[in-house]
Protein backbone atom coordinates (compact mmCIF):
# COMPACT_ATOMS: atom_id res chain seq x y z
CA UNK A 1 0.00 0.00 0.00
CA UNK A 2 1.34 3.30 -0.94
CA UNK A 3 2.51 4.90 2.59
CA UNK A 4 4.41 7.71 3.91
CA UNK A 5 7.68 5.13 3.65
CA UNK A 6 7.37 4.29 0.04
CA UNK A 7 7.54 8.97 -0.34
CA UNK A 8 10.35 8.68 2.39
CA UNK A 9 12.01 5.91 -0.52
CA UNK A 10 11.23 8.53 -3.33
CA UNK A 11 9.19 6.08 -4.68
CA UNK A 12 6.51 8.56 -7.01
CA UNK A 13 2.89 7.74 -6.30
CA UNK A 14 0.46 8.43 -8.80
CA UNK A 15 -3.28 8.38 -8.55
CA UNK A 16 -5.54 7.52 -10.92
CA UNK A 17 -9.43 7.14 -10.87
CA UNK A 18 -10.44 4.31 -14.18
CA UNK A 19 -9.76 1.08 -15.08
CA UNK A 20 -8.53 2.61 -18.50
CA UNK A 21 -5.19 3.77 -17.31
CA UNK A 22 -2.82 0.82 -17.67
CA UNK A 23 -1.10 -0.05 -13.87
CA UNK A 24 1.15 -1.81 -16.17
CA UNK A 25 2.95 1.24 -17.51
CA UNK A 26 2.89 2.62 -13.97
CA UNK A 27 4.64 -0.08 -12.19
CA UNK A 28 7.07 -0.75 -15.32
CA UNK A 29 8.27 2.78 -14.29
CA UNK A 30 8.82 2.11 -10.89
CA UNK A 31 6.35 4.30 -9.52
CA UNK A 32 3.01 3.15 -7.23
CA UNK A 33 -0.34 3.64 -7.70
CA UNK A 34 -3.53 4.64 -5.53
CA UNK A 35 -7.08 4.69 -6.84
CA UNK A 36 -8.85 7.94 -5.73
CA UNK A 37 -12.58 7.19 -6.28
CA UNK A 38 -14.24 7.51 -3.05
CA UNK A 39 -18.14 6.24 -3.15
CA UNK A 40 -19.07 7.92 0.14
CA UNK A 41 -21.74 10.74 0.93
CA UNK A 42 -19.86 12.82 3.43
CA UNK A 43 -17.35 14.91 0.88
CA UNK A 44 -20.17 15.42 -1.79
CA UNK A 45 -21.42 18.36 0.10
CA UNK A 46 -17.61 19.80 -0.26
CA UNK A 47 -17.62 19.35 -4.36
CA UNK A 48 -21.37 21.28 -4.80
CA UNK A 49 -19.19 24.31 -3.59
CA UNK A 50 -17.12 24.09 -7.31
CA UNK A 51 -19.30 21.64 -8.89
CA UNK A 52 -22.83 21.26 -10.18
CA UNK A 53 -25.48 19.45 -8.33
CA UNK A 54 -26.96 17.57 -10.46
CA UNK A 55 -23.86 15.46 -11.90
CA UNK A 56 -22.89 11.98 -10.53
CA UNK A 57 -22.52 11.22 -7.04
CA UNK A 58 -19.38 9.55 -7.71
CA UNK A 59 -17.39 12.07 -9.46
CA UNK A 60 -18.83 14.96 -6.76
CA UNK A 61 -17.36 12.18 -3.87
CA UNK A 62 -13.86 11.84 -5.21
CA UNK A 63 -13.17 15.35 -6.00
CA UNK A 64 -15.06 16.47 -2.69
CA UNK A 65 -11.77 14.31 -0.65
CA UNK A 66 -9.03 16.06 -3.23
CA UNK A 67 -9.84 19.74 -2.76
CA UNK A 68 -10.35 18.71 1.06
CA UNK A 69 -7.15 17.91 1.83
CA UNK A 70 -7.23 18.65 5.19
CA UNK A 71 -9.89 16.05 5.77
CA UNK A 72 -11.69 17.75 8.84
CA UNK A 73 -12.01 13.88 10.27
CA UNK A 74 -13.06 12.39 6.97
CA UNK A 75 -11.67 9.03 6.68
CA UNK A 76 -9.46 7.85 3.90
CA UNK A 77 -8.44 11.13 2.50
CA UNK A 78 -4.73 10.94 3.39
CA UNK A 79 -3.73 8.87 0.09
CA UNK A 80 -4.23 12.21 -1.88
CA UNK A 81 -1.76 13.67 0.09
CA UNK A 82 0.88 10.86 -0.83
CA UNK A 83 0.52 11.45 -4.73
CA UNK A 84 2.40 13.24 -6.94
CA UNK A 85 0.68 13.20 -9.90
CA UNK A 86 -3.01 12.48 -10.84
CA UNK A 87 -3.39 9.98 -14.26
CA UNK A 88 -6.96 10.85 -15.44
CA UNK A 89 -8.63 9.46 -18.58
CA UNK A 90 -11.45 11.12 -20.79
CA UNK A 91 -14.72 8.81 -20.43
CA UNK A 92 -17.46 10.62 -19.36
CA UNK A 93 -18.38 14.82 -19.79
CA UNK A 94 -18.59 15.18 -15.85
CA UNK A 95 -15.18 13.62 -15.26
CA UNK A 96 -13.56 15.35 -18.07
CA UNK A 97 -14.46 18.80 -17.17
CA UNK A 98 -13.73 17.77 -13.40
CA UNK A 99 -10.12 17.16 -14.35
CA UNK A 100 -9.99 20.90 -15.41
CA UNK A 101 -10.53 21.96 -12.19
CA UNK A 102 -8.44 18.99 -10.71
CA UNK A 103 -5.52 20.40 -12.49
CA UNK A 104 -5.77 23.47 -9.85
CA UNK A 105 -4.58 21.16 -7.12
CA UNK A 106 -2.71 18.52 -8.39
CA UNK A 107 -0.92 18.23 -11.89
CA UNK A 108 -3.14 16.32 -13.73
CA UNK A 109 -2.66 13.92 -16.77
CA UNK A 110 -5.21 13.11 -19.02
CA UNK A 111 -5.09 10.18 -21.22
CA UNK A 112 -7.39 10.34 -24.24
CA UNK A 113 -9.90 7.40 -25.21
CA UNK A 114 -10.82 6.88 -28.63
CA UNK A 115 -14.47 6.05 -27.82
CA UNK A 116 -15.44 4.19 -30.82
CA UNK A 117 -13.48 0.66 -29.71
CA UNK A 118 -14.27 -0.90 -33.11
CA UNK A 119 -13.22 1.22 -35.41
CA UNK A 120 -9.81 0.43 -37.63
CA UNK A 121 -7.91 3.61 -36.45
CA UNK A 122 -8.84 2.49 -32.45
CA UNK A 123 -6.00 0.81 -31.56
CA UNK A 124 -3.41 2.56 -33.62
CA UNK A 125 -5.08 6.07 -31.94
CA UNK A 126 -4.88 4.58 -28.02
CA UNK A 127 -1.51 2.54 -28.60
CA UNK A 128 0.12 6.43 -29.32
CA UNK A 129 -1.74 7.72 -26.90
CA UNK A 130 0.11 4.87 -24.54
CA UNK A 131 2.95 5.90 -25.91
CA UNK A 132 3.03 9.61 -24.78
CA UNK A 133 1.44 7.97 -21.01
CA UNK A 134 4.89 6.01 -20.87
CA UNK A 135 6.99 9.37 -21.40
CA UNK A 136 5.33 10.96 -19.13
CA UNK A 137 5.59 8.49 -16.34
CA UNK A 138 9.49 8.48 -17.30
CA UNK A 139 9.85 11.99 -16.75
CA UNK A 140 8.04 11.79 -13.49
CA UNK A 141 10.01 9.00 -12.36
CA UNK A 142 13.25 9.02 -13.98
CA UNK A 143 13.14 5.26 -14.91
CA UNK A 144 13.28 4.22 -18.46
CA UNK A 145 10.33 1.65 -19.47
CA UNK A 146 11.45 -0.81 -20.84
CA UNK A 147 10.15 -3.92 -22.69
CA UNK A 148 11.05 -6.14 -20.56
CA UNK A 149 9.79 -4.60 -17.59
CA UNK A 150 6.76 -4.15 -19.14
CA UNK A 151 6.64 -8.05 -20.01
CA UNK A 152 7.54 -8.31 -15.91
CA UNK A 153 4.79 -6.62 -14.80
CA UNK A 154 2.07 -8.25 -17.60
CA UNK A 155 2.55 -11.78 -16.08
CA UNK A 156 2.41 -10.23 -12.55
CA UNK A 157 -0.97 -8.80 -13.09
CA UNK A 158 -2.54 -11.26 -15.77
CA UNK A 159 -1.23 -13.87 -11.99
CA UNK A 160 -3.89 -11.39 -10.36
CA UNK A 161 -6.64 -11.72 -12.94
CA UNK A 162 -6.53 -15.55 -12.87
CA UNK A 163 -6.73 -15.63 -9.32
CA UNK A 164 -9.72 -13.46 -9.62
CA UNK A 165 -11.48 -15.29 -12.25
CA UNK A 166 -10.83 -18.26 -9.14
CA UNK A 167 -12.28 -16.75 -6.32
CA UNK A 168 -15.38 -15.56 -8.42
CA UNK A 169 -15.51 -19.75 -10.02
CA UNK A 170 -16.34 -20.07 -5.76
CA UNK A 171 -19.70 -17.77 -6.66
CA UNK A 172 -20.69 -20.54 -8.95
CA UNK A 173 -21.56 -22.99 -6.52
CA UNK A 174 -25.25 -23.18 -4.98
CA UNK A 175 -24.90 -21.45 -2.50
CA UNK A 176 -21.69 -19.83 -3.45
CA UNK A 177 -18.82 -20.70 -1.04
CA UNK A 178 -18.17 -16.63 -0.28
CA UNK A 179 -20.29 -13.81 -0.16
CA UNK A 180 -20.90 -10.91 -2.20
CA UNK A 181 -20.27 -8.33 0.41
CA UNK A 182 -16.74 -9.72 1.07
CA UNK A 183 -15.85 -10.08 -2.85
CA UNK A 184 -17.00 -6.54 -3.17
CA UNK A 185 -14.98 -5.31 -0.19
CA UNK A 186 -11.92 -7.11 -1.62
CA UNK A 187 -12.33 -5.31 -5.13
CA UNK A 188 -12.29 -2.51 -3.45
CA UNK A 189 -9.13 -3.02 -1.58
CA UNK A 190 -6.97 -4.43 -4.10
CA UNK A 191 -6.39 -1.08 -5.44
CA UNK A 192 -4.74 -0.07 -2.08
CA UNK A 193 -2.19 -2.76 -2.15
CA UNK A 194 0.63 -3.49 -4.05
CA UNK A 195 0.39 -6.71 -6.32
CA UNK A 196 2.27 -8.88 -4.27
CA UNK A 197 0.66 -8.10 -0.86
CA UNK A 198 -2.93 -8.47 -3.10
CA UNK A 199 -1.96 -12.02 -4.54
CA UNK A 200 -1.19 -13.08 -1.25
CA UNK A 201 -4.29 -12.31 0.39
CA UNK A 202 -6.70 -13.44 -2.95
CA UNK A 203 -4.74 -17.03 -2.69
CA UNK A 204 -5.45 -17.46 1.36
CA UNK A 205 -8.61 -16.06 0.49
CA UNK A 206 -9.41 -18.73 -2.06
CA UNK A 207 -7.98 -21.55 -0.25
CA UNK A 208 -9.88 -21.07 2.92
CA UNK A 209 -13.29 -20.56 0.78
CA UNK A 210 -12.80 -23.97 -0.36
CA UNK A 211 -12.72 -25.16 2.84
CA UNK A 212 -15.89 -23.60 3.84
CA UNK A 213 -19.25 -25.99 4.27
CA UNK A 214 -21.77 -23.91 3.23
CA UNK A 215 -25.41 -24.82 4.49
CA UNK A 216 -27.81 -22.51 3.74
CA UNK A 217 -30.98 -22.20 1.86
CA UNK A 218 -31.20 -21.55 -1.62
CA UNK A 219 -31.63 -18.07 -2.79
CA UNK A 220 -32.33 -16.11 -5.77
CA UNK A 221 -29.14 -15.61 -7.54
CA UNK A 222 -28.25 -12.00 -8.69
CA UNK A 223 -26.33 -10.39 -10.93
CA UNK A 224 -25.39 -6.43 -10.49
CA UNK A 225 -24.58 -5.10 -13.74
CA UNK A 226 -24.04 -1.13 -14.03
CA UNK A 227 -21.97 1.63 -12.90
CA UNK A 228 -18.84 0.81 -10.16
CA UNK A 229 -19.31 0.71 -6.51
CA UNK A 230 -16.26 2.49 -5.35
CA UNK A 231 -14.54 2.27 -1.92
CA UNK A 232 -17.07 2.82 0.62
CA UNK A 233 -20.13 2.17 -1.17
CA UNK A 234 -21.81 -0.91 -0.40
CA UNK A 235 -25.94 0.21 0.07
CA UNK A 236 -27.13 -1.62 -2.76
CA UNK A 237 -25.58 -4.92 -1.78
CA UNK A 238 -26.45 -4.73 1.90
CA UNK A 239 -30.31 -4.40 0.78
CA UNK A 240 -30.22 -6.74 -1.65
CA UNK A 241 -27.92 -9.57 0.98
CA UNK A 242 -30.35 -8.58 3.38
CA UNK A 243 -33.70 -9.21 1.70
CA UNK A 244 -33.13 -12.62 0.90
CA UNK A 245 -30.73 -12.61 -2.33
CA UNK A 246 -27.31 -13.46 -3.30
CA UNK A 247 -25.46 -11.99 -5.10
CA UNK A 248 -23.22 -14.01 -7.37
CA UNK A 249 -21.56 -11.96 -9.77
CA UNK A 250 -21.06 -8.37 -10.33
CA UNK A 251 -20.67 -6.16 -14.26
CA UNK A 252 -18.85 -3.51 -13.04
CA UNK A 253 -15.57 -1.45 -12.82
CA UNK A 254 -15.82 -2.81 -9.21
CA UNK A 255 -16.71 -6.13 -10.58
CA UNK A 256 -15.63 -8.42 -13.90
CA UNK A 257 -14.60 -5.56 -15.64
CA UNK A 258 -11.68 -5.09 -13.90
CA UNK A 259 -9.85 -8.47 -14.51
CA UNK A 260 -12.11 -10.59 -17.11
CA UNK A 261 -9.53 -9.97 -19.76
CA UNK A 262 -5.83 -10.93 -20.10
CA UNK A 263 -3.11 -9.05 -21.60
CA UNK A 264 -1.31 -10.75 -24.10
CA UNK A 265 2.00 -11.84 -23.42
CA UNK A 266 3.59 -12.96 -26.88
CA UNK A 267 3.01 -9.47 -28.53
CA UNK A 268 4.71 -6.25 -28.52
CA UNK A 269 3.93 -5.20 -24.51
CA UNK A 270 2.60 -1.53 -25.83
CA UNK A 271 0.20 -3.21 -27.96
CA UNK A 272 -1.18 -5.79 -26.48
CA UNK A 273 -2.23 -3.40 -23.72
CA UNK A 274 -3.74 -1.08 -26.05
CA UNK A 275 -5.90 -4.04 -27.14
CA UNK A 276 -6.59 -5.11 -23.66
CA UNK A 277 -7.84 -1.66 -21.80
CA UNK A 278 -9.91 -0.89 -25.28
CA UNK A 279 -11.64 -4.69 -24.25
CA UNK A 280 -13.04 -2.84 -21.18
CA UNK A 281 -16.95 -1.95 -22.35
CA UNK A 282 -17.59 1.24 -20.47
CA UNK A 283 -20.96 2.73 -21.46
CA UNK A 284 -18.66 6.31 -22.80
CA UNK A 285 -17.82 3.15 -25.57
CA UNK A 286 -20.00 3.21 -28.97
CA UNK A 287 -21.78 0.67 -30.25
CA UNK A 288 -21.38 -1.42 -26.58
CA UNK A 289 -22.60 -4.52 -28.16
CA UNK A 290 -19.59 -6.18 -26.28
CA UNK A 291 -21.18 -4.85 -22.94
CA UNK A 292 -24.38 -6.94 -23.85
CA UNK A 293 -22.75 -10.18 -24.79
CA UNK A 294 -20.55 -9.93 -21.86
CA UNK A 295 -23.94 -9.79 -19.75
CA UNK A 296 -25.63 -12.39 -21.37
CA UNK A 297 -22.48 -15.04 -20.83
CA UNK A 298 -21.94 -14.16 -17.34
CA UNK A 299 -26.08 -14.63 -16.76
CA UNK A 300 -25.49 -17.93 -18.31
CA UNK A 301 -21.95 -18.78 -16.63
CA UNK A 302 -23.31 -17.77 -12.76
CA UNK A 303 -27.17 -19.28 -13.35
CA UNK A 304 -27.85 -15.68 -12.65
CA UNK A 305 -32.06 -15.73 -11.77
CA UNK A 306 -32.61 -11.81 -11.71
CA UNK A 307 -30.15 -8.94 -12.53
CA UNK A 308 -30.07 -5.70 -10.34
CA UNK A 309 -29.16 -2.64 -12.97
CA UNK A 310 -27.45 -0.53 -10.86
CA UNK A 311 -26.94 3.27 -11.58
CA UNK A 312 -25.63 6.47 -10.18
CA UNK A 313 -27.89 9.09 -10.38
CA UNK A 314 -26.80 11.32 -13.43
CA UNK A 315 -24.88 8.43 -15.21
CA UNK A 316 -26.19 9.15 -18.64
CA UNK A 317 -23.80 6.33 -20.35
CA UNK A 318 -25.27 3.57 -17.88
CA UNK A 319 -28.97 5.05 -17.56
CA UNK A 320 -29.37 4.83 -21.23
CA UNK A 321 -27.83 1.67 -21.62
CA UNK A 322 -30.25 0.24 -19.34
CA UNK A 323 -33.20 0.17 -22.09
CA UNK A 324 -30.66 -2.14 -24.46
CA UNK A 325 -29.79 -4.74 -21.50
CA UNK A 326 -32.97 -5.09 -20.83
CA UNK A 327 -34.25 -6.19 -23.84
CA UNK A 328 -31.06 -8.51 -23.97
CA UNK A 329 -32.20 -9.87 -21.05
CA UNK A 330 -35.70 -9.87 -21.95
CA UNK A 331 -35.46 -12.41 -25.04
CA UNK A 332 -33.32 -15.11 -22.57
CA UNK A 333 -36.37 -14.59 -19.88
CA UNK A 334 -34.12 -12.89 -16.49
CA UNK A 335 -36.03 -10.44 -15.17
CA UNK A 336 -34.36 -7.17 -14.40
CA UNK A 337 -34.54 -4.61 -11.74
CA UNK A 338 -33.37 -0.91 -12.28
CA UNK A 339 -32.24 0.95 -9.60
CA UNK A 340 -31.23 4.62 -9.66
CA UNK A 341 -29.36 5.87 -6.84
CA UNK A 342 -26.61 8.03 -4.99
CA UNK A 343 -24.74 7.41 -1.64
CA UNK A 344 -27.35 8.95 0.79
CA UNK A 345 -28.79 6.81 3.18
CA UNK A 346 -32.28 8.60 2.29
CA UNK A 347 -33.58 5.92 -0.14
CA UNK A 348 -33.01 2.68 1.52
CA UNK A 349 -35.97 1.97 2.77
CA UNK A 350 -37.40 2.79 -0.80
CA UNK A 351 -34.48 0.34 -2.31
CA UNK A 352 -35.62 -1.88 0.10
CA UNK A 353 -39.21 -2.33 -0.57
CA UNK A 354 -38.76 -2.77 -4.63
CA UNK A 355 -36.00 -5.06 -4.28
CA UNK A 356 -38.15 -7.29 -1.42
CA UNK A 357 -41.03 -7.03 -4.34
CA UNK A 358 -38.63 -8.75 -6.80
CA UNK A 359 -37.01 -11.29 -4.61
CA UNK A 360 -40.95 -12.21 -4.00
CA UNK A 361 -40.61 -12.36 -7.62
CA UNK A 362 -38.28 -14.54 -8.34
CA UNK A 363 -38.89 -17.28 -5.33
Amino acid sequence: MPDSTGKKAGKKIVGTLCLFVPDEIIFAAGADRVILCRGKNDTVAIAEQYLPRNICPLVKSSFGSIVNDGCSGVKSCSHFSLVDMIVAENTCDSKKKMYELLGNYIPTYVLDLPQRPDSPEAIKYFLGELNRFKGVMEQLTGNKVTDEQLKKEIKSLNETRQLLHRLYDLRKADPPLISDLDVLKIMQKQYFLSPEEFKKSLLMLINEAKHVKVNLPQKPRIMISGCPMAGGNTKVSEIIENRGGVIVVEESCTGTRSFWDLVDENKDPMTALAERYLKIPCSCMTPNDRRIDNILELAKDFKVDGVVYYTLQFCHGYNIEKYKVQQALKKTGIPMLSIETDYSSSDIEQIGLRVDAFMEMLS
